[in-house]
């Protein structure tokens, strides 16, 4: 059976340490592979490397047989479908339980009556609730769901990373994970497991050391009980399409990117009716300026989506951290047009359009310096904002272009 996940001569750091060196590692569909170590031996910092979410010095980490990530950087898009569960949980507070689930699901294209799943761990009742609404232990469910899932949904074998997934779980909820572990198993999915837990040890059919580097066969007998799972096809959600759902649930836009907008119009409203004596080049850039300082403002789901490593969740999974899209180009065009009608300034149709491609423009170039930051250990330190001044040229010569 060839193999779902191969790391090759991997080697890791983190900051100025070595955690792993010449690293190798086989998974194939059918097994179940423990990673067992001492807390900071770099159990965890395996599966963030098989889920392509840490840089390598050395080696590269291949998906079937295809490189997703090498020690030059060089990323692909996995041909396997992955399921992951991370010591954070990687889920929004305004996300609805069962649309969370139903989100995973796509990811392998198809979807399932997450139900029985949420009975299974008692959480039917709050299928329809805010993540934000549970508990701790509640949230880990879900967190656990939605690593397992897309492997029930899925036809072909899939690849399952989970990060101490029985930690905050109840012991009849463990029991049921052992239950579900075993069954993916018998469905060809390759599991793969950091824990001190013994009940999910005696799942595996691998104990991987991760301090040696080395892997010892276990003889684990598979469950012959399955579980009916039909599953339908389902759309692929994209990082964009989620994005922009979550902008219009949770009105982000609206209290960073508008707000900074709304100020900027109103202190130049505040100044009178100055507008009128200026020239075409200065009308023009005070016209552009609330579009402009909308964008400046970033993509807030950047800093929303660091707290439970949701982000990280959408990399490995989703392929791409989510972004509102489309979104500044309305933003843009709308506060250039109310920015038009509040200098009493006759309407024109290109100055929207050059408004609404400066939001977008500016708003995507904040959002690509502060992805940048967020593999630091204190990205809320890095001054993203001493950056954006760079922006501010560009500005004035396209402004200076558009009135000649």
């Amino acid at each position: 059976m060839p193999a779902l996940l191969s790391l090759e001569e991997v080697e890791v750091r983190r900051g100025m340490g070595v955690v792993l060196r010449d690293h190798n590692l086989t998974v194939k569909g059918g097994q179940c592979i423990a990673l067992t170590g001492s807390n900071g031996s770099g159990k965890s910092t395996v599966l963030e490397v098989a889920a392509g979410l840490l840089p390598l010095e050395q080696g590269k980490v291949l998906h079937g047989s295809t490189p997703v990530i090498d020690h030059e950087g060089r990323r692909r898009q996995s041909p396997v479908t992955v399921g992951l569960t991370l010591q954070k949980n990687g889920v929004l507070g305004s996300e609805v339980v069962e649309d969370h689930l139903l989100l995973a699901c796509s990811m392998a294209g198809f979807s399932v009556d997450v139900a029985p799943f949420l009975e299974a761990f008692n959480l039917k009742h709050r299928r329809k609730d805010l993540v934000a609404h549970l508990s701790q232990g509640q949230v880990r469910k879900i967190s656990v769901l939605s690593a397992l899932l897309p492997a029930f949904a899925s036809n072909e074998a899939c690849l399952v990373l989970l990060d101490e997934p029985s930690t905050g779980l109840d012991d009849d909820a463990v029991k049921v994970l052992c239950r579900w572990i075993s069954v993916l198993r018998q469905r060809g999915h390759g599991v793969v497991l950091a824990t001190h837990d013994e009940r999910l040890l005696e799942q595996a059919t691998h104990v991987h050391a991760v301090a040696k580097g080395t892997t010892e066969p276990r003889g684990v007998p598979l469950d012959e009980a399955d579980i009916a799972t039909p599953a339908a096809t389902a759309r692929r959600v994209t990082p964009s399409a989620f994005g922009i759902k979550t902008h219009r649930q949770t009105m982000l836009w609206l209290n960073t990117n508008g707000m900074a907008a709304l100020l900027t119009l109103g202190l130049l409203l505040a100044l009178g009716e100055f507008i009128l004596d200026l020239t075409p080049l200065q009308r023009l850039g005070f016209l552009l300026a609330p579009a402009f300082a909308a964008g400046l403002c970033g993509e807030p789901l950047v800093a929303a989506m660091r707290e439970e490593r949701a982000s990280s969740w959408w990399t490995a999974v989703g392929g791409g951290v989510p972004h509102a899209g489309w979104m500044p180009l309305l933003i843009g065009a709308a506060v250039t047009a109310g920015a038009s009608v509040g200098f009493q300034l006759p309407f024109n149709t290109l100055h929207v359009l050059v408004g609404a491609a400066v939001c977008f423009a500016v708003w995507h170039a904040v959002r690509l310096m502060q992805l940048a930051t967020t593999r630091l250990a204190r990205p809320h330190a890095a001054m993203v904002g001493l950056l954006t001044p760079v922006l501010i040229l560009p500005y004035a010569v396209l402004v200076d272009w558009l009135t000649r």
